[in-house]
């Protein structure tokens, strides 16, 4: 089978060679040194270097059995609409800031099943949660993840493990919550809290968008009254982005200055060890709890980041390359997370890859 995968960055080069083990894949970027670095890992993946901002990508989507769409989320959206119309099933973790759910009837009318939000968080946070409500009465669900370097170099204490690009957009981007039953929408970087992780140490935790469509009203979850998402920092990280608000540095005609400087700042290199740490709380109708907490680090040349996103978009890959899932349509990771079956395959999966889960009540 065929797999195209578009964007070869950190994550999507981790897919391209996770996938390369059993099936044919090509990977389009118009970085060279990128993807020379894929092609040095494993020959057996074809690199196809093409800017896909000026070059036609469509002949190169046709006839796939499966696209991954790995762009930064300003691209997204527009990419997916291009491999729906052109009949093939992708899975997408873009991040894109447009509502995904919109190219459902489209997915659906072209026989294509359209995964997005297939990372880490949202992705496995997305999962989990419907796991959760699948089998439990439950009235609240918070959820904090990070990725962090071990190593703490003021003033961030912070290196971006995946595309700075949307990291930005993490924190300029208006975040919602659900709040007794009613959306709300807050600041990105509002409600901060401290709490302290055993083997971590204290850290921060601050509001951003990445319930994505968790919050769809019409979704597997919109009877759960209460939902919020937090990204979690180093102590001070909060404060010093929002210093750089209070500058002006995120205004229309800075930004772009802002961003190149945060790119350097915020570069992880390759060998830089870092970790991923998600918890997520499930409160129950009858006040009981139940929790999940998501663990990785940087293993062999991949980072946790890397790892927990990308593996997480693979086994989501291997279901539709499998045919495990039945439909068309955009189907979010939460309806996948209802299905015991689908639910097992990708933890097992996860759990084999080194990736610590473990759940508790």
């Amino acid at each position: 089978m065929n797999v195209l995968v578009i964007g070869g960055g950190m994550i999507g080069s981790l897919i391209a060679e996770e996938l390369s083990y059993d099936y044919n894949v090509s990977v389009v970027d118009n970085n060279n040194e990128r993807l020379d670095n894929i092609k040095t890992r494993n020959q057996k993946i074809q690199c196809i270097n093409l800017d896909i901002r000026k070059g036609d990508v469509i002949p190169l989507i046709r006839n796939k059995d499966l696209t991954i769409n790995c762009l930064p989320g300003f691209m997204g959206f527009e990419m997916l609409e291009k491999i729906i119309e052109s009949k093939v099933s992708c899975v997408d973790i873009s991040f894109m800031p447009e509502n995904i759910m919109d190219l459902s009837e489209m997915a659906m009318n072209n026989g294509c099943i359209v995964i997005p939000d297939a990372g880490v968080a949202p992705g496995l946070s997305n999962l989990i949660s419907g796991n959760l409500v699948a089998n439990n009465d439950i009235r609240e669900i918070q959820i904090m993840v990070g990725g962090l370097p071990k190593e703490k170099i003021p003033p961030w204490n912070y290196k971006a493990p995946f595309s700075p690009i949307d990291v930005i957009e993490e924190y300029t981007r208006e975040a919602r919550k659900r709040v007794n039953g009613k959306q709300e929408i807050k600041p990105a970087l509002s409600e901060k809290f401290l709490l302290d992780v055993e083997g971590i140490g204290e850290l921060e935790a601050f509001l951003t968008d990445g319930l994505r469509t968790l919050m769809d009203d019409k979704g597997i979850l919109s009877d759960v009254p209460n939902l919020a998402e937090y990204t979690i920092r180093y102590p001070g990280h909060c404060d010093l982005v929002k210093k750089m608000f209070k500058e002006g540095k995120f205004s229309e005609s800075n930004i772009d200055a802002t961003c190149k400087e945060l790119f350097e700042l915020w570069k992880l290199n390759e060998d830089e060890e870092e970790f991923t740490f998600m918890l997520i709380i499930a409160t129950k109708n009858d006040g009981k709890e139940i929790s999940y907490t998501v663990f990785d680090e940087y293993t062999n040349g991949w980072s946790s980041m890397s790892r927990t996103t990308g593996l997480t978009a693979c086994a989501l890959a291997r279901l539709v390359l499998e045919d495990r899932i039945e439909g068309n349509g955009v189907i979010p990771p939460e309806n996948i997370g209802t299905e015991r079956r689908l639910y097992d395959f990708v933890l097992k999966y996860l759990k084999e890859k080194g990736i610590s889960i473990e759940s508790h009540s």
